[in-house]
């Protein structure tokens, strides 16, 4: 039987859902594999980026680093206009990759709850991306999880905020970026 790779996601209100796609990032690195990790929505400052782009076998990309939660002077429709342009960079990007055993779209998952990407859209490349790379493992994280990524991931792990200090402290550097 042939190994058809993973879908993952992470997602849901709390914590820990890129923490959790780093975790697998590590390990398959610790077992010689390559990890391409593609972030969403995020500048590139977190502390993880630094780590991840010194890792041999790890191509970081950024794509969509704007949201207009972050950015005040991002109207929706040309924020809807900047992600359809930076998914396009990114499907073009995937494209040029021959060898990769993890893929992880970071934050993916807010496109399809902010209705600027398709479910079918997202369902499509997962397609594509396991027919260019056969037994690919990809990791979808944020919130936005949908009973149809449900349905197509194989594994689902969904974060459930507790209790958080957010906003009576700031995100601090090592925990939250």
């Amino acid at each position: 039987m042939q190994d058809n790779g993973l879908l993952i996601t992470f997602s849901g209100d709390g914590k820990g859902k890129t923490t959790a796609a780093l975790g697998c990032v590590l390990r398959t690195i610790g077992w010689g594999g390559k990890v391409v990790f593609c972030t969403f929505f995020k500048k590139g400052f977190s502390g993880e980026f630094k780590v991840l782009k010194t890792l041999k076998g790890c191509k970081v990309y950024g794509f969509c680093q704007e949201h207009p939660a972050f950015s005040g002077n991002l109207k929706k429709s040309d924020f809807k206009k900047l992600f359809r342009g930076e998914w396009e960079k990114f499907k073009n990007k995937f494209k040029t990759i021959k060898k990769c055993d993890l893929l992880v779209m970071d934050e993916i998952l807010i496109g399809i709850r902010d209705k600027i990407l398709e479910e079918k859209e997202l369902a499509s490349f997962i397609c594509f991306a396991k027919d260019q790379i056969p037994g690919i493992n990809i990791i979808l994280t944020g919130r936005g999880m949908s009973a149809k990524i449900v349905e197509k991931s194989d594994i689902v792990t969904e974060m459930r905020c507790i209790k958080h200090v957010f906003p009576e402290i700031s995100a601090k550097r090592g925990i939250d970026y």
